[in-house]
Formats: structure tokens, C-alpha cells, sequence
């Protein structure tokens, strides 16, 4: 599968920030026919790349005609995990920045973004969809330790916060993110991965892909002036809900926009 892959450091420069973070890419190649592209963002300063080797991520930009971008980027632990917050996590400090010009650069337009991210990546996914949000079709982040609390400004698109149910230090900031999303009233869904620590999941990342599949098919349908009302299901028991049910405790019901997807997320959701 390497024939896939293009190193975009080879041609475009490396961003660097305050001499320590450095932005690269990895993408496969271009047909001009792209109109989204999906960013993919491995763990903390871990290289992307691999993630372009994989056939699941390579057919579903295929079938969608999107783009396939994944990042690279490095920054000091230390001050990412102090108190001085600096460094990719932060796209305001260059990384989004770096992200928005690269795209540019390999399609030569600003094309919507869907956006997943696991571990350090999900902590640049829940900053960059509140930093560019006008720019989100829609993006999962799964697994990330600390975030910040979502604003009015977030992206409006709907996303995933998910987390696995043994990942001790990840799990109730990750829930805690996903309530006050769902206190702003915003289309999030939650999902506890069950019996699963700090690490990838091939089965949420097949939800995913049938989430992000979904709200590709919703953008075609409000195109042609159709949209179904979304189905909810409780998060602790994973029960449909009737819409007086939903009303007594909105935050807690999970909003979808197919029974299809609801099934997917109640084989894999740990109550």
C-alpha cells in the first residue's frame, strides 16, 4: 500500500514554532476530484502516516471522494502537560494554521474538513473544531486526558466523544467534554468503548466512518431540502427515547440521525 502514500515533507516546508514544534504531513495522492478532505491525528507526537496504509481509511476516502491528510506533529510534552499549555494541542499557537495552509496547498481550495483524532490527536481535535468551526463537516475525537470546556463559538457540526471504558485517566474528562457540548444543546454523540484501555479501537473506527458516512449522505439530503428528526437513545441504558423523555434530561440523550447508526452505537456503547 506504500504506492498511496506521499510524504508531503519531501516538497512543502516544515512549519516551526518557537524552534521546538514542528508540522508535517502525510497524504495520498490527489485526483481533483476532491470535495472534503479527512484529517486523521495519531497519538501524542506520533507520526500519522500509518494510518494512510490502512485500507478501511483509504476506500472510505475513496467511495466519499475526499481528500486524506495525516499529521505529524511534535511538541515539548512537558509544557503541553503544564501549566504554560503550549504547544499543537493549541492550534491559535500554529498548528491550525499549519493544517488550514496545507490543505490549500495539496488541493489549491479550502475544502470542508472531517477531522478524527485518538489520544494527544483527539486533544488537537477538540481545539481545532472550536478554532476553525466554520470549516467542520463533521470529527470524532477519542481518548484525550484533559480538554478544554466548549464555547458558543464551536463548531455547530455534530461529533463524537468517545473514550474507552478502562482508560482511568481519559474517561471522565472525556464525559465531562461530551455534558457540557450537550448542555449547549449541540448534536454529540458519546460512546464508552467497552472493556477497552488507551489504545485504538477498530470497531470504533468502523463507527466512525458509518458516522461520518452519515452526516456526508445529511448534507446531500439538506441539499435537496430533506431532513429526518433525529432518534435519541438514553446513554446509561442505550434505550430509544420517546421526545418527553428526551426533554426531561437533554444532555443524557444521545442524538442520531438513523436507527442505523443508533444500532452500530448500541453494539459497541458500554452502559
Amino acid at each position: 500500500m506504500r504506492r498511496w502514500v506521499t510524504y508531503s515533507l519531501l516538497f512543502l516546508p516544515i512549519y516551526l514554532l518557537q524552534g521546538q514544534d514542528i508540522f508535517k504531513f502525510s497524504h495520498i495522492p490527489v485526483t481533483g476530484k476532491e470535495n472534503a478532505v479527512l484529517v486523521l491525528c495519531p497519538g501524542m507526537n506520533a507520526d500519522g502516516s500509518p494510518f494512510l496504509k490502512e485500507k478501511p481509511w483509504i476506500d472510505f476516502a475513496q467511495k466519499h471522494a475526499l481528500g486524506l491528510i495525516a499529521i505529524n506533529y511534535t511538541s515539548d510534552p512537558k509544557k503541553m502537560y503544564g501549566s504554560e499549555k503550549q504547544g499543537y494541542y493549541w492550534p491559535e499557537q500554529g498548528s491550525g494554521k499549519a493544517l488550514i495552509n496545507e490543505i490549500k496547498h495539496i488541493y489549491k481550495k479550502d475544502l470542508p474538513i472531517l477531522i478524527y483524532g485518538f489520544s494527544g490527536g483527539a486533544q488537537f481535535t477538540g481545539r481545532f473544531i472550536e478554532w476553525a468551526p466554520e470549516r467542520i463537516v463533521a470529527w470524532a475525537a477519542y481518548s484525550a486526558q484533559f480538554w478544554e470546556k466548549p464555547t458558543a463559538k464551536i463548531t455547530k457540526a455534530r461529533g463524537i466523544v468517545a473514550c474507552g471504558d478502562l482508560d482511568g485517566l481519559r474517561w471522565q474528562p472525556s464525559f465531562s467534554f461530551f455534558y457540557s457540548g450537550r448542555e449547549l444543546g449541540l448534536s454529540w454523540i458519546w460512546l464508552s468503548r467497552t472493556e477497552t484501555g488507551h489504545h485504538r479501537s477498530g470497531k470504533l473506527e468502523d463507527f466512525v466512518r458509518l458516522f461520518f458516512e452519515s452526516e456526508i449522505k445529511a448534507l446531500r439530503n439538506l441539499d435537496d431540502g430533506a431532513a429526518d428528526a433525529d432518534i435519541f437513545a438514553d446513554l446509561a441504558t442505550g434505550n430509544l427515547l420517546t421526545q418527553e423523555e428526551v426533554e426531561i434530561n437533554p444532555a443524557l440523550a444521545v442524538p442520531f440521525r438513523t436507527k442505523e447508526l443508533y444500532e452500530a452505537w448500541k453494539n459497541i456503547h458500554a452502559n
